[in-house]
Order: structure tokens, then sequence, then C-alpha cells
């Protein structure tokens, strides 16, 4: 769970660390790691690869949590003010001087609100903003496309940002970042993060090339990215079984579900048992994110740009389960790509 880039900026108009030049993964440069999509596929074809957000896999949770914030803070601090105020009034009984008691109210509630309004400004940044924020890699133009969180959109030539591990202060969670730098290639000026980000230990972080462990997903990932647009769909189809079906649309109720618990998938039945009201509350309050919020839309110029080519074989999408389907049935058999079809 990690919510860096969304609630609290990557800082910029900064120098790079000497840590992100150590770990700097180059777009022409292979790793000897099979590569994970880690369930971020929104679509793919011989044009562009579109991915989600890393915060939309527990996109709900923060929600719950300022929710759960929320409800505490009116039940210590509002009520608490309320009921001194109303005593001052006169209209509930108190032992209190009714001027005290009043002053008393006036200053409880004045601290509800000013918390209150503190925890709602963080609840919009889950609900009553966007449903995800997609990344689209364009293979043939060069391109990158990355939907913002105020609504805008970046596009940047790929061989031109620099990518990097970038790690979340105070834990072990590590990303692969992308940074526009600065003419001098020294200043960062903007930053986005990959679809994943998970857990390295020290011993992963010798050099960028050799020494890796099969469970680093998240260099993985990264090895999935660029593997594409390095080399295109063809080398990466087999690793992607499911697409998530939210291109201009919301996810529905039972995928989201199987989202949230997708985080636990594969971990120890006592551990998933364990999380299951954690992620069961999660779920409820996903819906009420995905509702309140909009559904992103690419402009004009970015889908001109990534037009898809008609009886492409490798152009995929989810079905409303999230399985992936072929969006051109005929041609994919045609060309052997063993997709499934609508």
């Amino acid at each position: 769970m990690d919510f860096s880039g969304l609630i609290g900026k990557y800082p910029i108009n900064r120098l790079l660390t000497e840590q992100e030049r150590a770990h700097q993964l180059k777009q022409d440069r292979p790793l000897g790691l099979i590569p994970r999509y880690q369930l971020s596929v929104i679509k793919m074809n011989s044009t562009f690869l579109e991915t989600v957000d890393k915060w939309y896999g527990w996109k709900g949770a923060a929600t719950a949590i300022t929710s759960a914030v929320l409800l505490v803070i009116s039940g210590v601090f509002g009520w608490m003010g309320l009921k001194l105020f109303l005593q001052g009034m006169g209209i509930l009984q108190s032992t209190l001087d009714a001027d005290v008691a009043t002053a008393n109210g006036i200053g409880m509630l004045f601290v509800f609100c000013l918390f209150g309004w503190g925890v709602l400004c963080l609840l919009r940044k889950e609900s009553f903003a966007y449903t995800h924020y997609p990344m689209r890699f364009n293979r043939k133009n060069r391109k990158v496309y990355f939907f913002r969180t105020n609504g805008t959109v970046l596009a940047y030539p790929w061989e031109d940002l620099f990518f990097t591990l970038g790690t979340i202060p105070a834990s072990n969670l590590w990303e692969v970042r992308a940074h526009i730098l600065d003419a001098d290639r020294k200043t960062v000026r903007e930053t986005f993060a990959l679809s994943y980000s998970g857990t390295l230990e020290a011993a992963e972080f010798v050099g960028n090339t050799a020494n890796f462990f099969s469970e680093d997903f998240v260099r993985a990932h990264w090895e999935f990215v660029r593997r594409y647009m390095e080399e295109g769909p063809q080398e990466i189809l087999s690793q992607i079984q499911f697409c998530m079906p939210i291109d201009q649309k919301r996810e529905n109720v039972s995928l989201g579900f199987e989202r949230i618990f997708a985080n636990f998938a594969g971990a120890p039945a006592l551990l998933y048992f364990a999380m299951f009201p954690f992620c069961f509350v999660v779920s409820v309050f996903r819906i009420f994110a995905i509702q309140t919020s909009k559904i992103p839309f690419w402009p004009e110029e970015v889908e001109a740009s990534c037009a898809i080519e008609p009886d492409d074989p490798y152009a995929i999408q989810g079905a409303a389960d999230g399985g992936r389907v072929a969006v051109y049935p005929e041609a994919a058999l045609a060309a052997g790509v063993g997709f499934s079809t609508l």
C-alpha cells in the first residue's frame, strides 16, 4: 500500500541523488529477469501499452482510513464541542459557567472544523478525483503519456526519460520512477512512477544487470514495460492473463473486490484470512471512491497519435470479468496468437 505521489508529491526542482544515479534503469539494457505485468495492463496492441497507476490496486484504502479518522474526530471534537456549546446556550444542563461552556464549545468546534477540513482534503485525493490515472507507452512514436492527478496529460519521449529505483521514506517499498530532467540532465522537473511498488532486500542492490532475485517484482515490472517498448508486444503477450476493463468506464463492483483481494494472492492462508476483514472494508470504500470519481479520457491528439492498425493480432483488452480478449479475434487466430475471444 503506497500513496506517495498522490498524498504528498514527489520532490522536484532538485538535483538527482547519488542513489538515483546508481540505480538508473536504462531503456536499452535488458535485465536478467522474467517480465512481470503485475495486473497493470488495461489494453495492449502493436502501437501502445496502456497501464494503470500504482495507486489503483489499493484504491479505497485511503478513503477507508480517512473516513475512520473523520469518524473519530467527529465523535471526539465534534460531539464534545456541540455538547459544550448547547450547555452554554442553556439547552443542556451543565455545572459549568455558561460563558465558559460556550467558549469551550466554540473552541472545540473550531478544532473539529480544522481537523475535519484537513481530513476531507486527504479524502479528495482518492475519492471525488479520477477512477484511475492511466499511462500509455507508444512504441511507434516513442512517446510516453501520463495522466496527471490534476487531469492534464504529460507527453514525453521515451528515450529522454530517466528511469530509476525510488523508495518510500520509512518503509521498504520501492518503485520504478521516471524523471523528466532539465537540459542539464541533472535537475528533476517532474516525476511519475510505474504501476507497481514492492519490497526489495539489500542484497538485491548489487548492480542493475546481475544478481537479481526471482522475487524482484519491482524491476521485473520495469522489464515488462522496457521489453514492450524495445522489442514489441510479442515478447510479453504470454505474461498477460488479465486486462483491467476500465477503459473509458468504471470497474464493476465484483472486479473491485477481486482486485483488492488480489493483493494477497499467493499469501499464506493464515495471513489471507487475517487480512480478510480489512480487505472487505477497503473494497466497500472502493465502491464509494470509484463511483464519486471521474473517468479519465485521453485528449483527441493523444488518441490520434495512438491509432491502432486494423486487424492487429496483438490488440487485447479486458472482458467484464477482467480476462484478456482479442480485439480482432480472426487476425489473432490467423497469426497464432492464443487470446480468448469476446
